[in-house]
């Protein structure tokens, strides 16, 4: 069986974040559908689980785990617009002051009061933490009493509602962070749908329902359903698949797109499959040679052929990524994505006249880390061999996935190969990745005309000023080339036919609250 989701985030959804006066919002439902309420599931993740510190720069699959067990003050419904989370509902009474409104009686699941002022400390700890410049223009924090609390900023902030739905802007509970120290990472407590009842690294991480979790689904049913969710550590794509087919597991949290096409043959197992907002992309170190030539970077832009790269690679799941903007936005330029600087096939004259302005006619040799996973595996194989037409000499050097984000975060790479799953709002993607001080900026680009722009972009009043501003942004983020982007591919996951509920909105994150299973 095979289902398509797609996002429908469109305009309108992205004026809903921009909008000078936001008004208080309906409590979140989401959809109801014919649930079972109990039981358990087990997930098959390819890899295992790291820190879970949200204020941390953590996987993606750790960050899976966070947004089950902790919430954050917004969250998104199915239509990736800005919804109620813990804050039911806020006001801006002027460009500089926002006031929310807490959900009254609610608690960690150590029994501390998710009150505003483990909202202020939960923010103290954010501005602590790796993606405190995301928060930059808020000045202060300040309860006005336990379920009201007042953000004042020093400029505009159009998109703090967008900010306030990352994982990095989880709400935490101040006495288990104050007693669990620096091992807050391994067991968060919070006041998400779920709390971890166990951990146990390379094999299995095990969660169960909280029981006092204030969601609810449209007919007004208590969420979640399950009463237990693990995700077993399965690294091997062939055993993992197996392990669906046989029943061993109920849910395949990555599907892998060579094994996509038997999946959907199987009349037991649902695929699900969504765009996403992310691309599959190498690093450059932007400060090291030879990536601290503009020129370089550029001619390994122009000679990538995308197109092959996603008939070889992704079977036709995926499709070539022309820059950081992709057609999910509502910012896309689909007359001139990516300022036009490349295409879906390359362009070798054009990357042998960079090379040439390099003073690198014959080309040079560096090294790519790539994860070991077989898709990325296979793209670094394919971009060695498309380099190689240049003069361009690629050693690869494969890694479990832990190691490569240790180079990443501590931009200990040459060049490195890796995905990212996108975020709804180019504030996130371009203030993170591309402005000289960015959470995400590892190969430590810098241009300061581009600072200025991203930061107009993220001000602007209107949704069309914003868009404009952003595709001016990302026509300069081409020409400065601090990432070479490969393809943008699909969200692609794999349940047995009894499990329902899951919602897949091309973001990669596995909401679990929502999902039940049946016992036929």
């Amino acid at each position: 069986m095979f289902e398509l989701d797609r996002r429908l985030f469109l305009k309108g959804a992205g004026a809903a974040a921009v909008t000078p006066i936001i008004g208080s919002l309906a409590t979140l439902h989401h959809p109801a559908h014919a649930a079972t309420q109990g039981g358990s599931i087990v997930i098959g993740v390819p890899e295992s689980f790291g820190s879970l510190d949200p204020f941390r720069r953590i996987g993606r699959l750790d960050y899976n785990a966070v947004i089950n067990i902790l919430d954050t003050l917004v969250t998104y419904g199915a239509d990736s617009i800005p919804a109620p989370g813990l804050a039911e509902s806020w006001e801006r009474s002027d460009d500089l002051t926002w006031r929310f409104q807490l959900r009254p009686d609610v608690v960690s699941t150590d029994g501390t009061p998710m009150d505003a002022e483990a909202v202020k400390f939960s923010f103290d700890k954010i501005r602590e933490g790796n993606f405190a410049s995301q928060f930059a223009r808020i000045e202060s924090v300040d309860v006005i009493s336990p379920t009201e609390f007042e953000i004042k900023t020093t400029e505009s902030f159009p998109t703090l509602l967008v900010e306030l739905a990352q994982q990095y802007a989880s709400m935490i509970s101040p006495a288990a962070f104050e007693a669990a120290g620096d091992g807050f990472g391994r067991m968060p407590i919070g006041s998400g749908p779920f709390k971890i009842d166990s951990l146990e690294p390379n094999s299995e991480l095990v969660m169960s329902r909280n029981e006092n979790w204030w969601g609810r689904d449209a007919d007004g049913n208590a969420l979640p359903y399950l009463d237990s969710v693990t995700w077993r550590v399965l690294p091997d794509n062939e055993t993992a698949a197996l392990a669906l087919q046989t029943g061993e597991i109920d849910f395949l949290y990555s599907l892998p797109t060579a094994l996509a096409p038997s999946m959907m043959g199987n009349s037991d197992i649902t695929v699900s499959s969504a765009p996403t907002y992310g691309w599959q992309y190498m690093f450059f170190h932007c400060e090291q040679p030879p990536f601290d030539n503009v020129h370089v970077r550029r001619a390994v832009q122009l000679a990538i052929d995308r197109q092959a790269i996603a008939d070889a690679v992704s079977f036709g799941t995926a499709i070539p990524c022309l820059g950081p903007i992709t057609p999910s936005s509502w910012a896309y330029d689909a007359d001139n994505p990516g300022g036009g600087f490349v295409g879906s096939a390359p362009d070798l004259d054009a990357a042998r006249a960079e090379l040439a302005e390099a003073g690198m006619e014959d080309g040079f040799a560096f090294t790519m880390i790539h994860p070991t996973f077989p898709e990325l595996s296979a793209m670094a194989q394919a971009l060695q061999a498309q380099l190689a037409e240049i003069g361009i000499e690629v050693t690869l050097e494969g890694k479990e996935i832990g190691a490569v984000l240790d180079n990443l975060f501590a931009s200990d790479f040459t060049g490195l190969l890796i995905d990212w799953s996108g975020r709804i709002d180019e504030a996130l993607v371009f203030g993170s990745f591309f402005r000289s001080d960015g959470g995400n900026n590892f190969g430590k680009f810098a241009d300061p005309a581009l600072d200025e722009v991203i930061d107009k972009a993220a001000t602007a009043p209107t949704i069309e000023e914003r868009a404009a501003l952003y595709q001016e942004a990302e026509a300069m983020v081409m020409q400065g080339s601090p990432l070479a982007w490969v393809l943008v591919p699909s969200e692609i996951k794999a349940m047995s036919s009894n499990v329902t509920g899951f919602v897949n909105q091309g973001d990669l994150r596995l909401r679990a609250w929502t999902i039940t299973r049946s016992e036929s």
